[in-house]
């Protein structure tokens, strides 16, 4: 079964309660705008702290994102809205879990072709003191753009300084043709962050922040 075909089954069986896909009478694949990546899932924790688990953390703040997101009239896919890991449906490569993990990310994004793809994820440090957002980038113009507005968005969220950073080997961000970030949402081994993360409030702000860059992205690349 052709790569494309598979993809687009693995949609149709994540249409289970959310209009998210609005596949059922389509038999074309949709288009969107963005695709939100829920970073792990399953049997892949992430990072983790205590009960604290970065797939949990993810999961919920990229719910919040996709509605608001959806809410502002954008065509958003989101890749997983349950617990498990992307791996399991992935019947058309080889290699470790986690490499099949990796590739039905942006084995999904590159048949799809969306705008752009926000990869979602929680940071963690040997450095207890180390805290904030940090969003990593393609070596690509539209890439870095992007990642730039997501990071002063955020920074401003968390009162920080960061600047974002170029991925080099990162699998998602190699493999994904779109313009492709990596959102580090702050550091679960930070006390004070991991609060954060963890508190609704914080997660809607997040997604608001997040939303708005999107919104000077668009309006920059995508004027019309």
């Amino acid at each position: 079964m052709k790569q494309s075909l598979m993809i687009l089954l693995l949609f149709l069986c994540l249409c289970k309660t959310s209009d998210a896909y609005a596949l059922a009478n389509d038999p074309l694949l949709p288009n969107a705008d963005i695709i939100i990546d829920v970073g792990h899932g399953g049997i892949d924790s992430g990072a983790l702290h205590g009960k604290y688990l970065e797939k949990d953390m993810n999961l919920s703040i990229s719910k919040k994102t996709y509605k608001l997101l959806k809410k502002r009239g954008y065509r958003v896919i989101i890749n997983r809205t349950e617990d498990y890991a992307l791996s399991e449906d992935n019947t058309w490569s080889y290699g470790s879990r986690h490499r099949k993990d990796l590739a039905q990310r942006s084995g999904l994004a590159n048949t799809i072709k969306p705008k752009m793809m926000l990869s979602m994820h929680i940071n963690w440090s040997g450095k207890s003191d180390r805290r904030g957002p940090l969003v990593i980038y393609q070596n690509q113009s539209d890439s870095i753009l992007l990642a730039g507005l997501l990071q002063e968005s955020l920074n401003h969220l968390y009162g920080t300084d960061e600047l974002p950073v170029l991925g080099k080997k990162y699998y998602v961000l190699k493999h994904t043709k779109c313009p492709a970030v990596i959102v580090e949402l702050g550091f679960i081994s930070n006390k004070a962050d991991r609060k954060l993360l963890n508190d609704s409030h914080h997660q809607a702000k997040l997604a608001k922040a997040i939303a708005q860059a999107i919104d000077q992205y668009f309006a920059m690349i995508h004027p019309n």
